[in-house]
């Protein structure tokens, strides 16, 4: 049953637009960028007379990496979607009853997005060396091709980050059944390593952030950051300790993270939620069987008037509202911003472990920081809420009412400030 699930997956991911849509514009980006590396927009750029070689290993390795870490944002709609679809059209509760084991249906779903993410990682590559042979560039700074550069970059930096994260948002998709929360899960990883990196600058700590560092970018500057120019155009990745160590780390987090799913994944009908406010199961027995009751409904008067129709607007807003606040993304966000933002104010005096004063100038950088979780929200939650009664399946009971539209956008647009 695994090959039956894995390509009936590959089978779903080739035939739905958004993959071709994917793969030609990493293949556009990523011809554009290294050819603009090797001089095709030579009126923009400064190559000529460059000593560097754009397609150095480590050249290869800044380009290839950082281009497949845009792909990190794909991660939910790709290797998330492939458990999430069972759930968003409610075929999980007929797959349940198939006769396939947990391993099966997991490693199934998860090494296919795996394999439909390792296609885009080819398709990135192949533009990467196909763009710094393009007509126009200068070719004095291009080598000749090596494909170990290449392999290199996949096997050491690309592969166990894919792998990692892959897990990471699969394990919250699965158990949140919300694609959402990969999306989230994504942005706070992002987050805590830009975090991590501003955290452990000091050169004293560079050997920390190294280790620490989930993505690998700060193990590889460790050996590179102080390479002459004859050394970036010649030397291979340092796969040295450091490096070693740190990818080991990593891989082996990703793999209890992996193991962990696969030991709580159940075959049930309700997802996994979080609950504070348990409350103990009792037996009632209603007594209200003695007849029928007679209401007098009170009249109702319709009142269209621009007054009442504020007063819905408000109304509306405070639902929305409440709806963010209680969410668990908006929860985790806040304070992941606010934990970065606070540890920042205990490091924002050091430069190189020299003490300054906090003079206004450096008070005001503090809430960039934070900042970012609120832009963050913001896009998030904007999008959320537009389609929130489309994703709760109440869309078309909504459009019955006599509401305006102007109230309904307008009840969220304000939600939105009030966040």
């Amino acid at each position: 049953m695994f090959f039956t699930i894995f390509f009936n997956e590959i089978k779903y991911w080739f035939g739905k637009p958004a993959f071709y849509i994917y793969a030609v514009i990493f293949l556009f980006i990523a011809l554009m960028m290294s050819g603009a590396s090797a001089g095709l927009f030579d009126f923009l750029t400064v190559t000529t007379g460059s000593s560097k070689i754009v397609n150095s290993p480590l050249g290869i390795t800044g380009l290839f990496g950082g281009l497949t870490g845009l792909i990190i944002f794909l991660y939910p709609a790709i290797i998330g979607v492939t458990v999430y679809r069972d759930y968003k059209s409610e075929m999980h509760t007929i797959l349940y009853s198939y006769p396939f084991t947990k391993a099966e249906y997991l490693f199934a779903k998860f090494f296919s997005g795996i394999f439909i993410v390792n296609l885009l990682v080819l398709i990135i590559a192949f533009a990467i060396s196909f763009g710094f042979v393009l007509p126009g560039t200068n070719q004095e700074i291009v080598g000749p091709f090596d494909i170990k550069s290449y392999l290199d970059v996949y096997f050491i930096y690309i592969l166990p980050n894919m792998l990692f994260m892959g897990a990471i948002v699969f394990g919250v998709v699965t158990f949140t059944r919300n694609i959402s929360a990969g999306f989230i899960t994504v942005l706070i990883l992002l987050i805590s390593q830009g975090f991590l990196i501003s955290l452990f600058e000091d050169p004293d700590k560079r050997f920390l952030a190294a280790i620490l560092d989930p993505f690998g970018d700060s193990a590889i500057l460790y050996y590179t950051r102080y390479w002459t120019v004859s050394e970036q155009n010649e030397l291979y990745l340092p796969i040295q300790k450091v490096l070693i160590y740190n990818r080991l780390l990593w891989g082996g987090i990703g793999v209890l993270i992996f193991g962990t799913i696969y030991r709580l994944f159940r075959f049930s009908q309700n997802a996994f939620t979080i609950n504070f406010n348990k409350k103990d199961s009792k037996r009632t027995t209603k007594s209200n069987f003695g007849g029928i009751v007679k209401i007098n409904l009170p009249k109702i008067n319709l009142n269209f008037s621009l007054k009442n129709e504020l007063k819905s607007l408000w109304k509306l807003s405070n639902i929305d509202f409440l709806f963010i606040i209680k969410s668990w993304p908006f929860i985790s966000i806040v304070l992941v911003g606010l934990l970065i933002n606070l540890v920042g104010l205990f490091e924002l005096g050091n430069l190189f472990g020299t003490a300054t004063l906090p003079r206004t100038w450096k008070m005001l950088q503090t809430g960039s920081t934070f900042a970012l979780a609120i832009n963050i929200c913001t896009f998030l939650y904007v999008g959320i809420l537009i389609h929130r009664s489309r994703i709760s399946n109440i869309n078309q009971l909504i459009d019955t009412t006599p509401t305006p539209n102007w109230v309904l956008l307008g009840s969220k647009f304000l939600a939105i400030l009030k966040m």
